[in-house]
């Protein structure tokens, strides 16, 4: 899928007329992928990965009784030409199903495939080689078909369409987002945690907060990814005490579980190993390629998809930009300083884009 992410849903449905007097129907069910929203270092893009949950489907006015129906996911070009797009994994019959009228049959399964299997769809429609720009297309739509045969062996077809956005952003060209790919840059499909806003600073710094610390996670297999693109001279090696710091609050208990950081002395390392109240340390490890820092956090350190967590990242000591639920802060002084009291809750779940692959 592309992902990176974001990934929202939007409901389709309605009843489509058919042959004759002749009706089916496909109804309330989810697109997981109506917007979707990519990450790449180079704005090239591997696949596009969408799935339907929860699918129903109802039919009516049949001639003869029904023996089976197939539900199958497609995309359809800008031309208007659709296809199918998942294989197996993107179509399923029933059999569970008869007479000449039935509604609201489950179809008990999730439908899956890659937008770009479609003939007529190529990936460069939705790349974009712009450094640090994005390109956005809509004119793609994904399909629900569902096709009711009898037992006189006659097909009845409905079909329901759900208009799909992209979102395909290029990173800074020298950036590393973690590919275990060549460079050629799969897609990273990450979901967009937060940005700094723009805050005044206590202390009365009148150092630019606003969207110099951006933060993107995606899950894969055994990792949580976070990509952080953190501007100078916040992430200036030669900066004097520039840093920057992701906390995890992974069963949300109210106090952080663990830290990973960079810094410009120390490079990377986990806060944990700098406290005796701790007893473990998370297996991590992390990349830094100019504004670009890339910690790779082993996927046994997460509870579930669901966890709180805060970023902050400073320079000098004293000027900070956060992402976090106060904006203004990100570690509370609660706890001996490990409270999470300034937290926001995220999923980062393993919904790829390759598998988020970039």
């Amino acid at each position: 899928m592309i992902g990176t992410g974001s990934i929202g849903a939007a409901a389709i449905g309605g009843a489509v007329l058919m042959s004759g007097s002749a009706v089916a129907e496909v109804g309330d069910h989810t697109f997981s992928a109506e917007t979707i929203e990519g990450t790449s270092d180079d704005g090239s893009i591997d696949k596009i990965k969408v799935w339907a949950d929860n699918v129903e489907f109802s039919y009516e006015g049949l001639n003869d009784p029904a023996v089976e129906a197939t539900v199958e996911l497609q995309a359809v070009d800008p031309d208007g030409n659709a296809e199918a797009i998942g294989g197996d994994d993107g179509r399923h019959t029933t059999a569970s199903i008869g007479g000449q009228s039935q509604n609201n049959v489950s179809l008990d399964e999730t439908l899956e495939g890659d937008v770009l299997d479609h003939s007529g769809i190529s990936a460069d429609h939705f790349e974009e080689d712009g450094n640090g720009e994005s390109n956005t297309t809509e004119d793609v739509d994904l399909r629900l078909e569902v096709t009711v045969t009898t037992n006189a062996d006659d097909n009845v077809v409905g079909d329901t369409d759900a208009d799909l956005e992209v979102i395909m952003n290029n990173l800074h060209q020298d950036a590393d987002v973690g590919s275990d790919t060549d460079a050629s840059g799969e897609i990273v499909s990450s979901e967009h945690i937060g940005t700094s806003p723009n805050n005044e600073s206590g202390n009365g710094d009148d150092a630019d907060q606003e969207g110099v610390l951006s933060v993107y996670g995606r899950h894969d297999e055994d990792e949580r990814v976070f990509t952080v693109e953190l501007e100078e001279p916040w992430s200036d090696e030669k900066e004097d005490d520039a840093n920057l710091g992701l906390g995890f609050d992974v069963n949300q208990g109210g106090t952080w579980d663990f830290q990973v950081n960079w810094s410009s002395e120390e490079g990377f390392f986990s806060e944990n190993e700098e406290r005796d109240d701790f007893d473990e340390v998370p297996e991590f490890d992390g990349t830094k390629d100019g504004e670009t820092l890339v910690f790779y956090v082993d996927d046994d350190e997460f509870d579930g998809d669901t966890f709180d967590f805060v970023a902050n990242s400073s320079y000098g000591g004293h000027t900070h930009a956060n992402v976090s639920a106060d904006g203004e802060n990100a570690w509370s002084p609660g706890e001996d300083f490990t409270s999470s009291e300034f937290f926001i809750t995220v999923d980062v779940s393993e919904t790829e884009v390759d598998e988020y692959d970039g």
